[in-house]
């Protein structure tokens, strides 16, 4: 009788063991999924914000200016979140997220981006770019350029001084009265430089060519443009393509 009893009570608290441990792995399980779920929905907002932040340039009238910070946000972005990361901080070596790319096409507004009686353009000299990976090459290819131009005229001056184009860069064959207009005119738009005479700003000086390449310039980010595709990752949902095409429109 004593062992019978002894059986029961062993045999009750393997039971109990048993119910216990069900009970844990059960617990477990639904934690595991929870996280799961939490992990998901987590990831899926981050997504969501991300796409938001460029999706707001999906559309039509994209200013160039626009366009020009988008370039620059994108190539900051595939630097130090993206697999094209380099630097021992960069995220995307364990994120592992598609670089992000942007193309944009300049066809529609080629020619307005030339100052009257210029050559071809000076500046911008391409008609389409796409923008990958680290490194802007549309900013790379004009940044020292402005950079010298801003530096020796002065932002606001050249500003003036492109807004005024018609008024300086007047014909040699103009009378007198003219080119004396024309310096006057050059000298008050432009607060860095003491033009005397109009033989220093005829067309074969580098003064005019400045502004032209500056024209250029002030005339894309004036431009607006259409998003007219965009891609999305497969896998991640996240967008790594965008492409724009300039609409022929300066305002």
């Amino acid at each position: 009788m004593e062992n019978a009893s002894k059986a029961l009570i062993i045999a009750g608290s393997v039971l109990i063991a048993l119910i216990i441990i069900g009970a844990l792995i059960l617990m477990f399980s639904n934690l595991t999924a929870y996280q799961r779920n939490n992990t998901q929905t987590t990831r899926e907002a981050q997504i969501t914000e991300f796409n938001r932040e460029y999706e707001t340039y999906d559309r039509d009238n994209v200013r160039g200016s626009e366009l020009y910070s988008l370039l620059n946000k994108v190539i900051d972005y595939n630097r130090r979140q993206s697999t094209e990361g380099t630097g021992w901080a960069d995220q995307g070596k364990d994120i592992n997220y598609e670089a992000m790319e942007i193309k944009f096409s300049l066809d529609n507004v080629s020619n307005n981006l030339i100052a009257d009686n210029s050559k071809g353009k000076l500046l911008i000299k391409n008609n389409s770019y796409t923008v990958n990976k680290s490194n802007n090459s549309f900013e790379n290819s004009i940044k020292n350029e402005i950079d010298r131009l801003e530096n020796t005229y002065g932002q606001d001056s050249l500003t003036n001084l492109t807004t005024n184009l018609t008024a300086i860069f007047i014909s040699d064959r103009s009378q007198q009265s003219e080119k004396e207009k024309a310096v006057r005119d050059f000298n008050v738009a432009s607060k860095k430089l003491d033009i005397s005479s109009f033989d220093e700003i005829d067309e074969d000086s580098n003064i005019r060519e400045d502004v032209y390449k500056y024209y250029e310039y002030i005339q894309f980010k004036r431009a607006y443009f259409n998003c007219t595709n965009v891609k999305y990752n497969s896998k991640t949902g996240r967008i790594i393509s965008m492409e724009f095409e300039a609409t022929g429109k300066l305002n």
